[in-house]
């Protein structure tokens, strides 16, 4: 049997597919935690709109609950480490494949999971410092292949 599926839900589908896609959250390929988060948003929607609450608002709490955990990913924090610092030194056209040659790295990573970069990090006090030492890191690289 098909389920039923609002309008709605497909929109909440895709604009969850789109940030996952953009922001390189390797939630991406997973197709039930989208169905889940999918669903999670509309009940969200659904409930607020039963209650009384305007459709904007509605609308905007079912956001909240469609990206919970992925508003910041490590894709974005090493992007706007070499956007912010080291824009002079990488190319603008080449930036997003040196942030994903980044990202591979196991020692940037143990960088990230020092400070434990997960989707909401930027709430955290710590942004600094994690900066600072991916900041070290790359230099050091980026030195490395003389650029």
């Amino acid at each position: 049997m098909k389920k039923f599926e609002s309008w709605e839900m497909d929109q909440y589908r895709l604009y969850l597919l789109g940030h996952l896609r953009d922001h390189h959250f390797p939630q991406f390929e997973d197709s039930k935690y989208i169905e889940q988060r999918t669903e999670a948003a509309y009940d969200t929607y659904v409930a607020n709109a039963l209650e009384g609450k305007s459709v904007s608002v509605a609308h905007e709490l079912a956001m909240r609950t469609l990206l919970e955990g992925t508003f910041i990913s490590r894709w974005d924090v090493i992007m706007q480490v070499i956007e912010e610092d080291l824009w002079l030194r990488i190319p603008e056209d080449s930036r997003e494949q040196w942030a994903e040659l980044f990202l591979e790295l196991r020692f940037i990573n143990s960088i990230l999971d020092e400070y434990e970069v997960n989707g909401d990090f930027l709430e955290r006090g710590s942004y600094p410092s994690l900066k600072t030492a991916l900041l070290g890191e790359m230099t050091e690289i980026l030195d490395g292949y003389g650029l």
